[in-house]
């Protein structure tokens, strides 16, 4: 609903690919775990902004228990600091300032050294070119949530194709 997305959605992959799907959405509760799970999500998102110490726990511990990996979102080192936790698989830093919707890759780069080692990391919003994640990678980033900049091209799926490939030739 808040990204515009479906529990269908969750579906296609799993059907077409043996890709992890990760469902991207606003998870507040157990219910939406088990949504997750039941429609072939294999990663779940949990955003520390609207989550405290103890509810990432107990989800995150929740999704564990379901063979779930748990991707945390965080924007900021108050947010990654309260929410350092075993239960944690991927720590990713969301690069959209959600108060005025800025997108400063800075964020990224300035939390880098602060995500242990033992948690992937990742990094999402504003990512449109593969320079940028070739620059990132170099702070340890490993995954990269790329989606707006694919849905503004007239061919989503043949933009998403094309900017791997890329990818794949600069590295």
């Amino acid at each position: 609903q808040y990204l515009q997305g479906s529990l269908v959605d969750l579906n296609i992959p799993g059907a077409s690919t043996n890709l992890a799907s990760l469902r991207k959405d606003i998870v507040i509760d157990e219910f939406h775990i088990l949504e997750a799970k039941a429609h072939g999500a294999d990663v779940l998102l949990l955003i520390a902004s609207i989550l405290d110490q103890k509810e990432i726990k107990d989800l995150s511990t929740f999704a564990k228990s379901l063979d779930l990996e748990v991707l945390l979102e965080v924007h900021d080192l108050d947010e990654l600091t309260k929410s350092i936790m075993p239960s944690l698989d991927l720590i990713g830093v969301n690069n959209r300032n959600l108060k005025n919707f800025q997108v400063n890759l800075g964020a990224s780069k300035r939390l880098a050294e602060k995500i242990p080692d033992e948690f992937i990391k990742v990094s999402g919003s504003g990512i449109s070119s593969s320079e940028t994640i070739i620059d990132l990678k170099t702070y340890g980033y490993k995954g990269f949530l790329v989606g707006e900049n694919f849905m503004k091209a007239d061919n989503p799926g043949k933009s998403a194709f094309e900017f791997i490939k890329k990818i794949e030739n600069e590295i």
